[in-house]
């Protein structure tokens, strides 16, 4: 998808792009240890873990969790217009990029030392496009 080999791109994957202690945990890895100089926060569209939440659904067990974590975006996109689904995807991708810069120490004073990038994109899994978000 980013046409780079082995090795040059450090991916940590959850539903959603919830965050939890262990995904933060290996994102500060890989910008304290691996001098990784970009964070892309990956959304995609008709994501499960969005729609889920966006309809409200009550999941069993851990998933519950994930749907918990995403409401925030959903609430914030609510009034926009378009679709609503589409709308929480790209809010959720901006809200979790924004804690990353704002939350971890570590990836905050890359950050404001100009060394790290965090940006939000959405994926067309139609297309392969990648969306940058502002």
């Amino acid at each position: 998808m980013f046409d780079q080999e082995l090795g040059n791109i450090f991916v940590v994957r959850t539903a959603g792009e919830v965050l939890d202690a262990a995904g933060i945990g290996s994102i500060e890895y890989a910008v304290a240890h691996l001098g990784s100089p970009l964070l892309v926060v990956l959304g995609h569209e008709h994501c499960g873990a969005v729609a889920a939440a966006v309809a409200d659904a009550k999941e069993p067990g851990n998933i519950a969790d994930i749907v918990k974590a995403i409401r925030p975006a959903v609430e914030q996109s609510r009034e926009l217009p378009g679709d609503p689904l589409a709308n929480a995807i790209r809010a959720n991708a901006l809200d979790i990029a924004a804690r990353l810069r704002n939350t971890s120490p570590v990836i905050s004073e890359k950050v404001k030392a100009g060394k790290l990038s965090v940006i939000a994109a959405v994926l067309s899994l139609k297309t392969g496009q990648v969306e940058l978000l502002k």
